[in-house]
């Protein structure tokens, strides 16, 4: 340890030797990996698993359950309450739910000026499926209309500025409900669970409502919805519920690659029944879509991140370059000092001791370089493409990786200099 610390000692002589040129090399280095990590923030979190012990078990359905002909098409990304209980009738998944999304306006009592919020409207299994963790109160014991709602944490303390309001009364669009749960801090990043128009980069939603007190209260959807027939959107509570009115996403739990096999054989004997009523004339085109893969079916990849991160890996790599030959310049000034540490019997071990103490440092200057740059280039990012803001943040995973890129980039500048002065040789560099 003891030489470890003279060989640092030895780097801040060299340092400040020649402050100018390593100062541009630590520069230049912190810019490019600034820059490379702020996109590599927001890809690494967009395209993050936030259930990856589970992803591989959330499927949704896809069935071309709609009364019109086509050929090649592709299933519709929404289904009707009617197609929902039919692809409900199976107890081959482990858990089960139907959901959308709708907008309201909530408050205490009629006084209070009202809080926009945002719904999700849903069955009991949503909450276990994607593991949405209870601070407060309980889920609804069944799939039953009930005058009951769930809030979120934040929301709870909005209107109340508590937490636990288990059995208070509240207005949804001036209808009155009880609180059953409250949720503790959760945020699914992405939202895959409703990946459709870009969903998943939105932030969960406010309160949760039961699917048929959605259904009574005429809640439409407000991402997406569509009908096939004369169904009047405004009567969701009778007609809604039995015409060709399209909002309803659905997914289900299939622990067991043979849970899979007998779920897609009941989606096909499904399609043959629809067939021999005469509904659904359109061929069988069933999907099984497994939720690490939905963003890419409904084709929300997020192209301008990929392109940035493409340009700053480039960048990173110019950034790259150039340091490593400022770095080689530096080297040539201290030649001299390396091929007499040589002469007076330094093995190259030594020598490349002494090397990776320069790393070492120039790895903790250009960490702290390359943070403050990533966080100002986030901030940028965000005020430029406001719905990715909550993908910016980063984790001990993200840091830890972007810590060894920063050390693994210093090492390399420092690479070929540290080659030279190990194995050049030693006549030609005394003489030079």
């Amino acid at each position: 340890m003891e030489q470890f610390i003279y060989y640092l000692k030895v780097s801040f002589k060299g340092i400040k030797r020649a402050p100018l040129p390593y100062a541009l090399t630590i520069f230049i280095l912190s810019v490019g990996l600034g820059v490379f990590f702020a996109n590599a923030t927001f890809y690494y979190q967009l395209n993050s698993d936030p259930m990856p012990h589970k992803s591989d078990k959330l499927f949704f359905p896809m069935m071309l359950l709609a009364p019109y002909t086509c050929t090649d098409c592709k299933p519709p990304r929404v289904l009707s309450y009617s197609n929902i209980e039919k692809l409900s009738q199976s107890d081959i998944p482990s858990a089960k739910t139907a959901m959308y999304s709708a907008g309201g306006y909530m408050r205490l009592n009629a006084s209070q000026p009202a809080l926009p919020v945002s719904i999700r409207i849903t069955q009991r299994d949503f909450f276990s499926m994607f593991e949405v963790p209870l601070l407060h109160g309980t889920i609804w014991p069944d799939n039953n209309a009930r005058h009951e709602i769930i809030l979120s944490k934040a929301t709870a303390e909005k209107l109340f500025g508590r937490t636990d309001v288990i059995g208070e009364k509240l207005l949804l669009d001036d209808r009155h409900l009880t609180v059953t749960g409250v949720l503790d801090d959760w945020q699914m990043l992405p939202r895959l669970y409703d990946a459709n128009n870009r969903n998943h980069l939105s932030p969960v939603e406010d309160v949760y409502l039961p699917l048929e007190t959605g259904y009574d209260m005429n809640y439409l959807s407000n991402t997406q919805s569509q009908t096939f027939d004369q169904t009047d959107y405004r009567q969701l509570s009778t007609q809604g519920r039995t015409g060709a009115l399209h909002q309803l996403q659905y997914w289900v739990q299939l622990d067991t690659p043979a849970q899979q096999q007998a779920y897609q054989q009941f989606m096909a004997n499904l399609v043959q029944d629809e067939k021999a009523a005469g509904r659904h004339p359109s061929e069988a085109n069933n999907q099984l879509i497994p939720m690490r893969n939905i963003v890419n079916y409904f084709g929300g990849d997020s192209t301008d991140i990929k392109a940035f991160a493409l340009v700053t890996l480039l960048f990173l790599l110019v950034c790259l370059f150039n340091a490593s030959h400022l770095s080689l310049n530096r080297y040539l000034g201290n030649q001299y000092e390396f091929s007499l540490r040589r002469a007076l019997g330094a093995s190259r071990a030594q020598l490349q001791l002494q090397m990776l103490a320069d790393v070492i440092l120039m790895a903790v200057f250009t960490i702290t370089g390359a943070l403050i740059t990533a966080y100002g280039g986030i901030k940028l990012m965000n005020q430029l493409l406001p719905s990715n803001r909550l993908f910016s943040s980063w984790d001990l995973t993200l840091l830890l990786s972007l810590l060894g890129i920063a050390f693994v980039c210093s090492y390399l500048v420092t690479l070929y200099p540290s080659l030279r002065a190990s194995f050049g040789n030693l006549n030609q560099q005394l003489k030079e």
